[in-house]
């Protein structure tokens, strides 16, 4: 499982509705600036405040800071807000829209009309299947596929699992859910005991586990999109018997697969680290700020694959044992999964740098410039694909 830890790792080791506004500069030409409008669907999790974050730092960096005009505008999760918002950057003349979309399909007309406008349209981490636009994404289904047959593998192929979902309607949240329930077709001693949706936020997570719990006092495991942390803390202060946790890449979720020794060797004090049986694999918030680099590059006339695949970071528990005090650290460049509790949040998302990318832990947290690296093409970093369109089976729902 080490070749799937995180990218990043791997290559140093071996608002309201329509919150519209100027992040920085006026939506209007300024000096030759380009107009860029970071548009967001919902928000209210750690994973959205880093990827915000990490954009907002991108173009407070040199070159971007003397380049582009940046606003951040929020629609919510309804598709009618976020066709409106979208209306409402098309009608401001940006010069181009990143997006994070609510759903595949339905912002397709109005992603068409700014294309038709001359507006570069690119999604991130969710996908849009108008061909017009660009995306940037890993391959969620094999996230699912990933994290489910680890978890069966740690159950003996038996037991009743919890289901905790992410944001209904998303490509993430379907094609993660198709892989899990591919997998468990292969062990029908495994069962779903419950499913609820989390909306990958730690807080969600808990409430959606709790629910489930109630009327399943006896789970032997969880398969959660995002919450792994959170669970793990409320079964552990409770004196439950904590449960193997497949889950997504928050850093209070990797402090606690740290065993009691390394974290003494880390100067992390030894009762957050449980030595639990997990994995830990991302979507990697770095992707909002490869739409932003790449959306730069386009429109400096550069050519860029309308279609990104990035690498699943992934790893294990046994992975982590295998690095001992190495994988703890402040500079993911240098090989850090894990980051300090002093220096990161319990729910920020370790999966926010890879060579692809150049912002780093401040970047992550703050929305600082923070740059550690040069960004690479994706042709000279590992396990990055691109293609000319997205490609359609029955494993994802708005394409791959």
């Amino acid at each position: 499982m080490l070749s799937l830890v995180a990218s990043a790792a791997a290559c140093a080791l071996v608002l309201s509705a329509c919150q519209a506004g100027t992040d920085s500069g006026s939506s209007s030409k300024d000096g030759g600036k380009y107009d860029i409008a970071l548009s967001l669907s919902y928000t209210g999790n750690d994973w959205q405040d880093n990827a915000t974050n990490l954009v907002k730092a991108a173009a407070k960096t040199a070159p971007y800071d003397k380049k582009v005009n940046l606003r951040v505008d929020i629609a919510g999760s309804e598709v009618g807000k976020q066709i409106q918002t979208l209306n409402n950057e098309i009608s401001a003349g940006v010069d181009a829209i990143i997006v994070y979309p609510i759903s595949p399909t339905a912002l397709n007309a109005t992603i068409k009309k700014a294309c038709d406008a001359g507006i570069i349209v690119y999604a991130y981490d969710s996908l849009v299947t108008e061909p017009c636009a660009y995306n940037v994404h890993i391959d969620q289904y094999e996230w699912g596929v990933v994290n489910a047959t680890w978890l069966a593998e740690e159950l003996g192929g038996k037991g009743d699992i919890a289901v905790i979902d992410g944001v209904p309607g998303t490509t993430v949240a379907l094609d993660r859910q198709k892989g899990l329930d591919d997998v468990l077709k292969k062990y029908p001693d495994m069962k779903v005991a419950g499913k609820a949706p989390g909306a990958w936020a730690q807080a969600q997570g808990k409430t959606a586990f709790t629910s489930i719990e109630a009327a399943n006092p006896n789970l032997d495991g969880i398969f959660a999109q995002a919450g792994c942390y959170a669970i793990t803390k409320y079964l552990n202060d409770g004196d439950k018997k904590v449960l193997p946790c497949a889950g997504e890449y928050s850093n209070g979720h990797h402090v606690q697969m740290l065993s009691p020794e390394v974290c003494k060797e880390v100067d992390i004090d030894p009762k957050e680290c449980l030595h639990l049986p997990s994995i830990s694999s991302g979507s990697p918030a770095y992707s909002g700020e490869l739409a932003f680099i790449n959306t730069v590059r386009l429109l400096d006339g550069e050519k860029v694959g309308r279609n990104t695949i990035l690498p699943l970071p992934s790893f294990t528990t046994d992975d982590l044992d295998a690095l001992g005090a190495k994988g703890v650290g402040d500079d993911p460049a240098k090989g850090a999964l894990v980051f300090t509790p002093s220096k990161a949040s319990p729910g920020m998302f370790g999966s926010f740098w890879s060579p692809l990318v150049e912002q780093g832990l401040l970047a992550n947290l703050k929305g600082v410039s923070d740059k550690i690296s040069d960004a690479k093409p994706c042709a000279e970093v590992e396990g990055c694909k691109t293609t000319d369109k997205l490609t359609f089976d029955d494993n994802h729902s708005g394409g791959n």
